[in-house]
């Protein structure tokens, strides 16, 4: 007759599963034969959680980082000016300038003082703004085989004159936003073919939208933007990374597991171990996740701070199954032998 929480449906719910998980390894001798496709659907929640945890610890450790950011902003520049064809600095707006801010650099480049060479000059960032007169670009670059590759989106002024100003026409194929890829100088010389040199001047009614209040927006106001845009960020990196990678680690050590199945004791099969090694990556995961959000990546980087937790509680968590279903194998606490791997 099954004992009490060892068949499918006696398990505990996903959050006192994953409490008790994270206080110690007894759980695993009630849960190890449950349902692997029930494991899979809560370290599924479980991935959902941790990202929301790292966003929400993420974006407070970073919160007086980019409000400090925007205030330097507003003394620098007093605010962004934008109208349906240009966008500049309030203060010193023929002057170029670089600010290196959190995680990127913003480069401003009036009239038609821009230049290829002039671009991201001294390599310190791999995330950055430019601005320029007709618009603005985001961008990220790698470096492959000795060359940048720039992977950048395109916003032209008066989309960002449409946005801000309350306008309804935003949609992105009809004023020209893009996505593109670009390797070497190619995404500097399209800066500065597209956005760089000043629009002429038209008599007709058509200019007449050139002559519109503009719209201002402050350095503090941008920062704010940035520190959500940031907060999704960090929520769909983190989920991204933690399913796939987590996922990709716990697929390996079973397929080693379901390879050397003979080694197992009997009363132990493979879904047993599947079971295991996904509740196991449970406390890994919360706790390198929190880790890395709070900044911790300077020390040590999340991959190895999870595998390191994963290993050592895994070794546990066998451990306690093997003892419950071959209670007749009595070893001293610190005899490891193959199974509990």
């Amino acid at each position: 007759m099954p004992q009490p929480g060892t068949n499918t449906g006696s398990t505990p719910g996903f959050l006192a599963t994953t409490a008790r998980l994270c206080a110690g390894t007894k759980i695993m001798t009630e849960i190890y034969e449950s349902s692997p496709a029930r494991a899979i659907w809560r370290f599924f929640l479980l991935t959902i959680l941790c990202s929301i945890m790292a966003a929400v610890v993420g974006t407070l450790v970073q919160k007086g980082v980019f409000e400090r950011a925007g205030r330097n902003l507003d003394e620098e520049i007093g605010a962004f000016e934008v109208t349906p064809e240009t966008i500049s600095f309030r203060k010193e707006p023929d002057t170029p300038r670089r600010f290196k801010l959190p995680y990127i650099t913003l480069e401003y480049y009036p009239g038609d003082t821009f230049t290829s060479e002039d671009f991201n000059a001294d390599r310190t960032s791999d995330h950055g703004v430019v601005i320029l007169p007709g618009g603005l670009a985001s961008w990220a670059s790698v470096n492959w085989n000795g060359e940048d590759v720039f992977y950048a989106s395109f916003l032209p002024a008066s989309m960002l004159y449409a946005s801000l100003s309350g306008g309804k026409n935003t949609d992105l194929n009809s004023i020209g936003a893009r996505w593109e890829m670009f390797s070497g100088p190619g995404f500097a010389e399209t800066l500065k073919k597209e956005f760089a040199a000043p629009k002429s001047k038209k008599a007709d009614k058509a200019s007449q939208a050139e002559n519109a209040d503009p719209v201002l927006t402050t350095g503090s106001q941008a920062a704010s933007f940035a520190l959500s845009l940031l907060t999704a960020i960090i929520l769909l990196s983190t989920f991204a990374r933690n399913f796939l990678e987590i996922g990709l680690i716990v697929l390996l050590v079973s397929l080693v597991q379901y390879l050397r199945a003979s080694t197992l004791p009997k009363g132990i099969i493979y879904k047993n171990v599947l079971t295991i090694m996904i509740y196991s990556t449970f406390p890994a995961q919360i706790a390198a996740t929190l880790f890395d959000a709070a900044g911790g990546d300077r020390f040590i980087s999340f991959q190895i701070l999870f595998v390191g937790i994963f290993f050592v509680y895994q070794l546990f968590a066998f451990r306690a199954v093997i003892r419950k279903v071959c209670p007749q194998i009595d070893r001293k606490d610190d005899d490891f032998d193959d199974s509990d791997f």
